[in-house]
């Protein structure tokens, strides 16, 4: 067993999850969550289940266990309805289990089946939904744990908003309120129509007062001796064919784009069509891709010539550019071809690896292989561009990290840029609150 000690920050923050019965710890990558929550688990009694998405549940937490305390059993709740029925009846100290299999569990057991005493949700801002059945299921039978601890990086990806259902969890609502309509009542108002909620000017501290006891947060740039991030906006240009289908697209939300037609019947719709057709193609009715233009593989071809022998994450968002980015770079790897690509591209073995931010966001360590990501299109998705981001900018990197984007000027390209920058600083603030 590897009987590395502790850090301070890691001590402070496992007595924090001791002390506290259910408790939230929201630290950013490279802390170290899995060892923290692990020296805790060690210290409680009874079976615990951890929650996670699904590559963290197959690959993070059975390597993180194998390292730090390798006497400690686990089994997998997963696969089939029998391997999950089988899996239930093996005694183990730790159950794995992915989110999207807590709801079946929920129903297959029930209530008075429920047998762990422990619970950890690792990346807790998935529950942020009330309406979803892995939060249903979940407020079914919190009345039944004992401890439960909440990890994530990112508790408030798109605005305070987020944090009602991981606290409700928490508390059952005694903090920030029973419902989510009495939360934002307090501490939001909204838009004429009741469809957006900002937060009153005292809402930030006063939620942040609420939560502090339970809530731990802390930061890579606090604790780790981090080398440096740049982020880079690369401004691209369209053709005047591409830009015009674009303000076409825009102003009519039906566009004839090679006899196929587009259309875009809500603001939603026409936003993401809009971020198609920047990205060089665009879906047709059919879901069949329209090309557009080249502007953005021509932009990534001229800074991979700038990086010369240095390797690069190229982070993609639709089908047809990974198509693209085959076609255009045959020496491209996309991180799931292969069960060895990510040791390879940390052993230098690839220069051009090519992620999706939903499956590579979480639980994938890529910081040895490189220090170049380029985001091809950019996301609405906070959670997924922070974590993102570090899978190169953690703990272990030598050199500094250059992060690219590639933004169509005057596009919906660099209002989604913009709101991402928004609402990192709601979250910045929020983090900052609960050191």
């Amino acid at each position: 067993m590897n009987d590395l000690p502790l850090y301070k920050y890691q001590e402070r923050a496992k007595q924090h999850i001791l002390k506290y019965p259910r408790s939230a710890l929201f630290a950013g990558c490279g802390l170290g969550k899995s060892r923290i929550t692990i020296e805790a688990l060690k210290e409680m009694k009874g079976a615990t289940i951890i929650m996670a998405p699904k590559r963290v549940i197959d690959h993070t937490w059975p390597e993180e266990l194998e390292k730090w305390w390798p006497e400690a059993t686990y089994v997998h709740l997963t696969g089939t309805p029998k391997a999950r029925a089988s899996a239930l009846d093996k005694p183990a100290d730790i159950y794995l289990i992915n989110f999207e299999l807590v709801a079946k569990l929920v129903d297959t057991i029930g209530k008075g089946g429920w047998r762990w005493p422990t619970v950890i949700i690792d990346e807790s801002s998935r529950v942020k939904n009330r309406g979803t059945k892995l939060f249903k299921a979940l407020k079914k039978v919190a009345g039944r744990w004992e401890h439960l601890v909440l990890l994530t990086g990112t508790p408030a990806p798109q605005g305070l908003e987020d944090l009602w259902s991981q606290i409700y969890l928490l508390d059952r609502g005694e903090r920030l309120g029973k419902t989510l309509t009495a939360f934002r009542s307090r501490w939001f108002d909204a838009d004429y129509m009741g469809w957006s909620y900002e937060p009153k000017a005292h809402a930030h501290k006063e939620i942040e007062v609420r939560c502090s006891d339970l809530c731990l947060s802390m930061t890579a740039e606090d604790y780790l001796d981090l080398p440096e991030k740049l982020v880079v906006d690369v401004p691209v240009d369209l053709p005047p064919k591409a830009l015009k289908q674009y303000h076409t697209l825009k102003k009519e939300l039906v566009l004839e784009v090679q006899d196929s037609e587009v259309t875009a019947l809500t603001a939603a719709t026409l936003t993401n069509k809009l971020l198609q057709l920047t990205s060089g193609m665009v879906y047709d009715e059919e879901g069949n891709s329209v090309h557009s233009h080249g502007a953005k593989l021509e932009a990534l071809e001229d800074i991979l010539l700038s990086i010369g022998d240095e390797s690069c994450l190229v982070v993609y968002q639709y089908r047809h550019e990974l198509d693209r980015l085959r076609f255009k770079f045959p020496e491209l790897i996309e991180v799931r071809d292969n069960p060895s690509t990510i040791d390879d591209w940390n052993r230098g073995k690839i220069k051009l690896l090519a992620v999706h931010p939903a499956s590579a966001g979480f639980g994938v360590n890529l910081q040895h292989g490189g220090r170049h990501l380029v985001w091809t299109t950019p996301t609405w998705n906070l959670e997924h561009y922070i974590q993102t981001n570090a899978r190169l900018h953690r703990n272990g990197q030598t050199k500094p990290v250059m992060i690219y984007r590639l933004l169509v000027a005057g596009t919906v390209d660099e209002k989604v840029a913009a709101a991402i920058e928004g609402k990192a600083k709601v979250q910045d603030i929020l983090m900052e609150s609960l050191k």
